[in-house]
């Protein structure tokens, strides 16, 4: 009887089990729904005629104009709080000396648009592509004296001040990206050509320490490797390579091991940033150009394993430059994942963008 009684026991347990492991399923299905609802891509696109920040729904949906300058406004990057958006725009004419190019300066302003201040100011200076550091107290940006030549990157205060160079090369250093722990910064150089006989610079992922110290070549690849962008939890690193004929997005782990190629599109595919939640990834493609068009670019999503691409922009105009980040920002993981409790859900807001 004893026997016969637990089985019975045992018996009617399994079915509770099973509503349990659906329930758990259900929440986690829900779960990541309501992050992705939680969720914004800002873009530059030229449209309107001119190059602005625009803002999307991941699904594509609700498209925002948030800036509307007769200058030339570009790479927006999401604060990990999500209150605040950095962008690189010339809408101060800047020039060096009184003549040359305009040079480009970092602003910031509400996820609405509203209240853009330069946080740059630098006369003689163009800045561009910025990144912050996970705390949301530091950008980190390109930097340039003479527009062109050589570009460093540099970090500064949240609010512009203690501006100061990273890594003071000969080479050009440009598209930093903050990992999600704050130790370290990714960005593309040409340190790595033979100044003397190459002419073509030969770009490649480094990675140093958040004070500019140990830079380290993770691509090592003749080919053109950049535009780096660290996954949410720190384990790999998505980047655009040209190594297989033409720009493709590729994968690796974060200490430059196993590239993997996710998009293998004939077309250009490059400027590739993750979810919040690492499981897409954004970028930027030429595939959906016609013949007698060189100008169509679009903003593609795509799982984070490269299947299942799909246009979010569809428009002929050049959508470029996504960021995602959060816009309702949740507790912090210890961590930095995304965590699952019983009593709710915490979610790593240490989100930054190129």
């Amino acid at each position: 009887m004893k026997v016969t009684l637990l089985k019975s026991r045992r018996g009617t347990c399994y079915p509770h089990i099973g509503l349990l492991v659906f329930a758990v399923h259900l929440f986690l299905a829900l779960a990541s729904r309501a992050q992705l609802n939680d969720t914004r891509i800002v873009f530059m696109s030229n449209r309107s005629g001119n190059s602005e920040i625009y803002l999307i729904n991941p699904d594509g949906k609700r498209l925002r104009r948030l800036t509307k300058h007769p200058q030339y406004d570009s790479a927006p990057t999401w604060s990990p709080d999500g209150q605040k958006i950095t962008f690189s725009s010339f809408r101060d004419m800047n020039r060096f000396r009184g003549r040359g190019p305009i040079l480009g300066e970092i602003y910031l302003m509400n996820p609405d648009g509203t209240h853009p201040i330069n946080l740059t100011q630098g006369v003689e200076r163009a800045d561009g592509h910025s990144s912050w550091s996970p705390d949301g107290k530091q950008i980190a940006f390109a930097s340039s004296e003479r527009f062109q030549w050589p570009w460093d990157i540099w970090v500064m205060d949240a609010d512009g001040s203690n501006p100061h160079n990273l890594t003071n090369h000969y080479a050009q250093d440009r598209s930093p990206d903050w990992s999600p722990d704050g130790n370290r910064i990714a960005f593309e150089s040409d340190r790595n050509k033979d100044w003397e006989f190459e002419f073509q610079a030969n770009w490649e992922v480094y990675v140093m320490n958040a004070d500019g110290t140990n830079p380290i070549n993770l691509t090592n690849h003749p080919a053109g490797d950049g535009r780096a962008d660290w996954s949410p939890d720190g384990n790999q690193i998505v980047f655009a390579s040209n190594r297989d004929g033409n720009l493709e997005v590729y994968m690796m782990n974060a200490d430059g091991t196993n590239p993997i190629n996710l998009t293998n599109h004939p077309a250009g595919d490059y400027s590739p940033d993750w979810s919040p939640d690492g499981r897409q990834i954004a970028f930027s493609t030429t595939r959906d150009r016609k013949d007698d068009d060189d100008k169509n670019v679009e903003i593609y999503v795509m799982n984070a394993d490269g299947t299942n691409p799909i246009n979010l922009t569809n428009h002929p105009a050049i959508d470029n430059s996504a960021s995602w980040g959060s816009i309702r920002p949740l507790d912090v993981s210890s961590n930095g994942r995304l965590v699952t409790l019983w009593g709710g859900i915490k979610r790593s807001n240490t989100y930054g963008a190129k």
